[in-house]
């Protein structure tokens, strides 16, 4: 790092070295015993890095010639792969666009005789969509500039929310769980409870002042109600779904969506947002026979992460405009969602084909490689 600062005014390579030196030949010739060097620079190291520190980081601050390198490198990576992509993400583009304004349509519809189920329903089921919309739209902005393990990150939320709107949608017509939209809106003061508790907790350590004690009674309060409404097994995190899933938890309410067989990628994803080994041994690619550290931008690996937003995008979609709708779809919602799943086909072929293309011209250049070796 060093290295690109060396030619300022302040700091250079040797910069250190010489400061120490310095300090080391001033205090020989006081009369410094020369066993006693390497005590004197043991001290002397702190002080100089606290000294060099701020310069440091002025120069970096300054550099502004670094600064605009990184930046073309950076432009240059984004032109190249919109020329491989940019169809594919396109047609991402307008896919994400018609789902989202499909949801609006749904939630500014008219509807004044719901019953309350039915708008619990229906409040849920916006809210979820509200949420997919905006992690698809953060899925397309992070593969858009060739960060494709982000977006797979991404995609675990999204799916958890594929999952759990599914859920609602089928209780909707369920008489025996019709209720369970309602559960899932009471379960947020469970989290804003744990939330408020934590902080409490931390607030001196974070250098904030604690919640007022009014707003924490008042979650204790809400939280003691919905708990004599619902039962101890509420505070859990699925414990919303406890009567419509005796085993609360994602992976059986996977089962009971058909979406088990999605089980393997949300593992996958979810080994990009936890660090743990499995998500360390990810860090690697292969590119022209070398095997690399990504740690930046690459310009593969796009197709997964697209696809499954995508799929889970249109099955909340799906959740809002048809199987959750609390008057049943009419005719416009329909046609809109068997049109996104034609969509959804060419748009899953555009980035295979992108796909293949990379993949050819790196056979090609491969090949290149490998015959200019040989012919030397």
């Amino acid at each position: 790092m060093l290295g690109k600062f060396k030619r300022t005014r302040h700091v250079d390579g040797d910069f250190l070295t010489r400061a120490i030196e310095d300090a080391v030949l001033d205090q020989l010739r006081k009369g410094l015993d020369p066993e006693r060097v390497g005590d004197l620079i043991s001290t002397a190291v702190p002080d100089v890095i606290n000294e060099l520190a701020p310069q440091l980081a002025a120069a970096m601050i300054k550099d502004k010639r670094t600064l605009r390198a990184s930046k073309r490198i950076d432009r240059r990576f984004d032109r190249r792969l919109q020329k491989k992509w940019g169809k594919a993400l396109d047609l991402y583009w307008v896919l994400h666009s018609v789902c989202a304004e499909l949801g609006e349509r749904e939630a500014h519809k008219k509807r004044e005789s719901l019953a309350p189920a039915q708008e619990h329903t229906l409040e849920a089921l916006t809210g979820l969509h509200v949420t997919a919309c905006r992690i698809a739209g953060e899925v397309l902005t992070l593969l858009s500039h060739g960060h494709p393990r982000g977006a797979m990150a991404r995609c675990r939320t999204l799916h958890e929310t594929a999952v759990i709107a599914c859920v609602i949608a089928d209780a909707a017509a369920d008489p025996d769980h019709h209720d369970l939209a309602e559960r899932f809106l009471d379960h947020e003061i469970v989290g804003l409870r744990r939330d408020a508790l934590q902080f409490q907790r931390d607030h001196a350590t974070l250098g904030e002042e604690p919640l007022e004690q009014a707003y924490v009674d008042e979650l204790e309060k809400r939280y003691a109600e919905v708990l004599a409404k619902y039962g101890q097994s509420f505070k859990r995190d699925y414990g919303w779904a406890k009567r419509f899933s005796p085993d609360d938890n994602l992976r059986k309410l996977e089962e009971k969506t058909s979406l088990s067989h999605v089980r393997p990628y949300y593992q996958w994803a979810s080994s990009e947002v936890h660090c743990g080994a499995r998500g360390i041994g990810q860090n690697f690619i292969e590119y022209r026979g070398l095997v690399l550290r990504d740690a930046g931008k690459v310009n593969v690996g796009l197709i997964d992460p697209a696809i499954m937003a995508l799929n889970s995008l249109i099955q909340v979609t799906f959740s809002l405009a048809v199987s959750g709708a609390p008057e049943g779809p009419d005719i416009e919602a329909l046609l809109c969602v068997r049109a996104i799943e034609e969509m959804r086909s060419a748009c899953s072929r555009a980035f295979e084909d992108a796909q293949v293309e990379i993949d050819r011209a790196e056979e090609r250049i491969v090949k290149r490689m490998q015959r200019k070796n040989v012919s030397h």
